[in-house]
């Protein structure tokens, strides 16, 4: 079977750009609309634990996280850059919760909040290629220099992911997938 649904077309459509023009601009209100969209991405729970921090206009801040993510021309030439960070204290909406056995889960595991962060994020980059727009994703930063740079609290907050938005200047190239049969399994 096969379709030719637009979700299908953007999922396919979308890859991972380093290099932006660096006149697009993205208004706050389609930023708030995207990341609307990308925060009904479900969550262990619900518990609704990601936040995100959009650094859109200031070129000095910018310039000092570079440092903190190896000098990557993303953070210099995209429309802005969103920081999915995992909240500590936003885990009081539901208890923890058990297995069949007994055994406790800590829901604030950073695990789970990467998970999540994942979730919205890919749910951002869908939302925002059908806003026309292209992204990266990034996950090799230095989290406790983000933390320091972006004064944000370490107790309280964790980096976990960086997406770039923009327009291409340069297009992204698809990705070498290993064929599905190396990848899936059934029984």
């Amino acid at each position: 079977m096969t379709t030719n649904s637009p979700l299908e077309a953007i999922m396919n459509a979308r890859h991972s750009v380093r290099q932006y023009d660096v006149q697009t601009k993205i208004g706050r209100e389609e930023m708030a609309a995207m990341l609307q969209t990308a925060f009904l991405a479900p969550t262990a729970l619900n518990q609704q634990s990601i936040r995100a921090l959009v650094i859109v206009e200031d070129a000095a801040l910018r310039q000092r996280l570079c440092a903190a993510t190896g000098n990557t021309s993303q953070l210099t030439t995209a429309s802005a850059v969103v920081l999915f960070v995992l909240d500590r204290e936003n885990q009081h909406q539901v208890p923890a919760f058990q297995d069949s056995q007994g055994q406790q889960f800590d829901t604030g595991d950073e695990t789970i909040g990467a998970l999540d962060a994942g979730l919205i994020a890919m749910q951002f980059m869908l939302v925002a290629k059908d806003h026309g727009f292209d992204t990266n994703p990034m996950t090799g930063f230095d989290a406790a220099g983000f933390t320091s740079i972006l004064e944000l609290d370490a107790q309280r907050y964790r980096p976990l992911l960086l997406v770039s938005i923009g327009k291409a200047a340069v297009a992204g190239k698809p990705a070498d997938h290993q064929p599905l049969a190396t990848l899936v399994d059934y029984r």
